[in-house]
């Protein structure tokens, strides 16, 4: 007896295949394997330096909103307010670390530091993705940022932001007049690096 109609699975051989059941051969897959390493390890090292620049801008856009609302409720409210850096959520430290948090406070003491009876304005937790935000103000002061009811800024300095992913940071710059302007370069015109 000859059999003319063959069905896949049944009997010994091969019958009639289509292309719906031809799978990979294994050369096949260990080349797609080796296009597909070679395509992660070349994008990986972009992505990391990517995300670690996103991280950055994130921060910047952060702390020069929290800034520009600090000045704004100063204006609107008539009172100075203070800016500081905080680890805790409450109190202000004499770091210059502000990576590690951030509160802002009416000051109607004018001892800028957070008191119970005066008003919690907002609360900023450590930025904790290996950006790093430091502020050097003049005088010395790299702990506060107090804002006149005239919407004017003391002390003026820099706040620099770096990641050490991507190497080359930017500053925030703060003005008298209570204004930022966010630049790249240091003042002798060399890119700001990440030590």
């Amino acid at each position: 007896m000859e059999v003319k109609n063959y069905c896949p699975g049944q009997g010994v051989g091969w019958g009639n295949l289509n292309s719906r059941n031809h799978g990979f051969s294994l050369i096949e897959l260990l080349i797609s394997l080796a296009v597909i390493s070679i395509l992660a390890f070349s994008v990986f090292p972009n992505l990391s330096a990517f995300i670690a620049q996103q991280r950055s801008v994130v921060l910047t856009n952060t702390l020069a909103g929290a800034l520009a609302y600090a000045r704004s409720e100063s204006i609107t409210k008539q009172v100075n307010i203070i800016t500081c850096q905080s680890n805790d959520g409450n109190k202000c430290n004499r770091s210059g670390d502000w990576h590690n948090g951030w509160i802002i406070f009416t000051d109607s003491n004018a001892n800028k530091q957070h008191e119970p009876e005066e008003t919690l304005l907002r609360v900023y937790p450590a930025a904790e993705n290996g950006t790093r935000l430091t502020f050097k103000g003049s005088a010395g002061i790299k702990h506060y940022m107090k804002y006149k009811p005239t919407g004017r800024a003391h002390p003026n300095g820099s706040f620099l932001i770096c990641n050490p992913d991507i190497g080359v940071g930017k500053a925030l710059i703060m003005t008298h007049s209570g204004r930022l302007r966010l630049s790249k370069k240091q003042t002798n015109g060399l890119a700001i690096t990440c030590n």
